[in-house]
This record gives structure tokens, sequence and C-alpha cells, in this order.
């Protein structure tokens, strides 16, 4: 594959609301896409230039009923999506929470680099210390950062949004710029499958400043989601007639 142009993306998104803009922009129908009709999630697919755009989300919790975020349901979305719609390029788009004094703001968008970790997975014994924290590789995608003026860095997966001291130590430890719940679960899926990956993370909170995580969530959701759809739209057409070794420098 790195030789030949990609003909089918597939992106992988937690919550309806942060995938519905992308959606509307191209007016994408859903499918069903053989996905099982035992598992909640929903697919929507649209030929956009010479690419075919499958977007997964993770529809609601059949008992809360609300979006199923976090690791657990986005590691089962990638092994379905992997395995039903072998796809040539993964690609995990949502929002995230990132770090001032990392030049974060309000919308930044970034695109993973080098690896992915897990922050909450503190087992402190030998060995198992270090599959804890995964980092599980990220696609080289410098190239279509440079191109598209992206802001790029390690992406932190955990399964809480608040704020937490040992999680910190942690994301520090590898100087990651965005902290969410599912790229970390899905890289270390297509990691078993050889499958490429990367993740476009839109900031909706600012961890290392006096806040409260889940307000701020909620406050600039739409501003971040709004960066995001505008990102992953030049992505698409940026990925027209490209090859995986395009994306890199």
């Amino acid at each position: 594959m790195p030789n030949n142009t990609l003909q089918h993306v597939v992106i992988l998104m937690a919550m309806q609301g942060e995938a519905s803009p992308f959606i509307e922009h191209f007016q994408m129908p859903e499918h069903s896409s053989g996905l099982s009709p035992a598992l909640p999630f929903r697919c929507f697919q649209k030929t956009i230039g010479g690419i075919k755009v499958s977007l997964l989300t993770s529809g609601l919790d059949k008992q809360h009923q609300v979006d199923n975020i976090g690791c657990e349901p986005a590691t089962l979305m990638a092994h379905e999506a992997i395995n039903k719609l072998a796809p040539d390029l993964l690609i995990s788009a949502g929002t995230a929470g990132g770090f001032s004094a990392k030049g974060a703001q309000i919308g930044t968008v970034y695109a993973s680099e080098k690896y992915f970790i897990f922050h909450d997975r503190l087992v402190p014994m030998p060995g198992f210390d270090q599959a804890g924290e995964g980092c599980y590789p990220s696609l080289n995608v410098n190239q279509l950062a440079a191109d598209l003026k992206l802001e790029t860095g390690i992406v932190s997966s955990g399964s809480s949004l608040e704020k937490n001291v040992k999680d910190a130590r942690v994301i520090d430890k590898h100087s990651a710029v965005a902290k969410e719940m599912e790229a970390a679960a899905i890289a270390w899926v297509a990691n078993l499958y050889g499958a490429p990956f990367f993740a476009l993370k839109s900031i909706t909170n600012l961890v290392d400043e006096d806040n409260q995580s889940e307000t701020e969530f909620v406050k600039h959701f739409d501003v971040a989601v709004a960066q995001l759809t505008e990102k992953l739209i030049s992505v698409v057409d940026y990925l027209q007639h490209k090859t995986l070794s395009d994306l890199s420098n």
C-alpha cells in the first residue's frame, strides 16, 4: 500500500456531536456496511473525490443513552472497522484536553506523531509498567501536518476526563500534547493488524490551567469541533491521489 494511492479511508469518532458537522458538510448517508447489528456503532459513507470515506461513530450506550466514549468502545470499533471495511488508512478524530505551557489554545488541532500512550494504566511491575503506557506507533504524517499547518505531538489516552496528578506525571514523561480517551486504544488494535493509523485532535480545555476540565469541555466544545471539522475536511482533500509515503517527510 505505501506505493498505491489511497482508496478507502476510515474515520473513527466517539461522539456524534463531533462527527455531525463533517457528515452534514459532505451529506454522507448512513450505511450498515456489514457491521455487526449487535454493536451500537453507526457508519456514514460517501466517495469524496477519488476516495471512499467511511466515518464511524460509537453510537449510544444501550443502558445509559449517552455517547460511547472511552477506550473500550474505541477498541471494539477499531477491530470492527479494520475487519469489515479493510481501510487503507485509519484516522481517530475528536476532541481533547491540551496544555497552555505547550502552546495549546482552545481549538488548536494536533496531528499525532511518534506514538500513542495510556496515561492511567499504572502497573508498577517490570515489563508491565512499559506495557501499561503502550507507546503504540502513529503513522508518520509530518508532511501532511506541515502542508496543512497542523501542530503535531504525542497523544495520550485514558478513561477519565477528570484531572489526576498521576496521569500528569505520565503525560509529562512523554511530553504529550493532547489528553483524550480513545486514540491509544485504537492504536493498539491498529498495531496488531499492521493498519496505518494517525489521530487528529482539537483542544476543548487546557488541563494545566486552574479550571474544571468537564466545564471547559462543554463550554468550548462547539469551537473545538468547528476547528476539527475544518481541518478534517482539509485532510480528506489533501489525501486525494496520495500514497502513505506522501504523508511523511
